[in-house]
């Protein structure tokens, strides 16, 4: 199965899961990879706008430097032959928030989270021994915590929306999506 997300970007862009924060996509052109390096390349040399590394058959896209905010996407991608029909190139990759971004959110899930499981436990402990704790409300706060992080996450998202269909609008001008 082969998931499309040039085709179905209505549908994407109503996707509220949590697995939206980091769109993958992966599409196959009947094109050699040469072929595909190469008008990668030619794009690159036209495009003034964009940072684009290459390191292989991986490719990095930026926005540059002076147009970034903290919730500026990249994408990164990878060109390699198809392994079920050798004449034909796969493209896969991702869009996201950039690794520093990455990091946080997931140190904060994680710190808030343990936090507050370990105190909820410890007030339960108390609880269960007829003794009033008031770090039973730290799981409940905990969660709260956690959903504004998400939402923090999910205003990013939207802050970002643009640099991302920049960055999509590159790959559509470079390759022959069907």
């Amino acid at each position: 199965m082969v998931f499309h997300f040039f085709k179905i970007e209505d549908q994407m862009s109503n996707d509220q899961s949590i697995t939206h924060i980091r769109p993958r996509f992966r599409f196959t052109l009947s094109l050699s990879e040469e072929e595909v390096h190469q008008r990668i390349t030619k794009q690159k040399d036209d495009n003034n706008y964009l940072i684009v590394r290459t390191e292989g058959d991986q490719y990095k896209l930026d926005i540059p430097v002076k147009d970034r905010h903290y919730w500026t996407p990249q994408m990164s991608f990878r060109v390699e032959k198809d392994w079920d029909d050798p004449t034909k190139t796969e493209v896969r990759g991702l869009i996201g928030p950039r690794p520093a971004v990455w990091t946080m959110f997931t140190l904060i899930y994680l710190a808030i989270g343990t936090l507050g499981f370990s105190l909820s436990f410890w007030g339960l402990s108390k609880w269960m021994l007829g003794e009033f704790s008031q770090w039973v409300w730290a799981f409940p706060i905990s969660v709260l915590i956690m959903l504004t992080a998400y939402r923090a996450g999910k205003y990013g998202e939207k802050l970002g929306h643009d640099q991302m269909e920049i960055l999509k609008d590159f790959l559509r001008a470079s390759l022959p999506l069907e």
